[in-house]
């Protein structure tokens, strides 16, 4: 009787170290993340904005969801590509030493191209207001 025992305990045990293993082997999928790095910040004087200069390194086929900023962003591809996507306009797509203007409020998204992109972007915004907005999120 004991050995029953013994063997049904080492049956539960085998099966649970195998579903744990198989579970790790079935892990979610990575989503890929943003590397943003705020390299300056000042005071536009005699106002109650800000400029802000940002590096982003969006990777591979990265699709930027849809927002705006609290005020004029320029960018500027320093490496790879980026297509911007703004309603009732055609994509802009923009190379290594191109650059592209976005007025402030303006809803759009993004796609980085299949090398993934380096974008140099400056912000003119309201202090205390975030750098990006989630399209359909009040203007703060």
């Amino acid at each position: 009787m004991k050995a029953a025992h013994l063997l049904l305990a080492l049956g539960f045990v085998l099966l649970a170290a195998c579903s744990a293993s198989a579970e790790d082997t079935v892990a979610a999928p990575q989503v890929p993340k943003l590397a943003q790095k705020i390299l300056q910040r000042g005071d536009v004087p005699g106002t109650n904005y800000e400029t802000v200069l940002m590096r982003v390194e969006f990777p591979p086929n990265y699709v930027v969801s849809r927002h705006s900023h609290p005020g004029p962003q320029a960018s500027y591809v320093l490496q790879g590509e980026m297509t911007y996507l703004f309603d009732g306009e055609p994509p802009a797509k923009r190379i290594a030493g191109e650059s592209k203007d976005l007025p402030g409020y303006a809803i759009h998204g993004a796609k980085a191209g299949p090398e993934g992109v380096i974008l140099l972007n400056s912000y003119v915004v309201e202090k205390g207001k975030p750098l990006s907005i989630a399209a359909g999120t009040p203007a703060p």
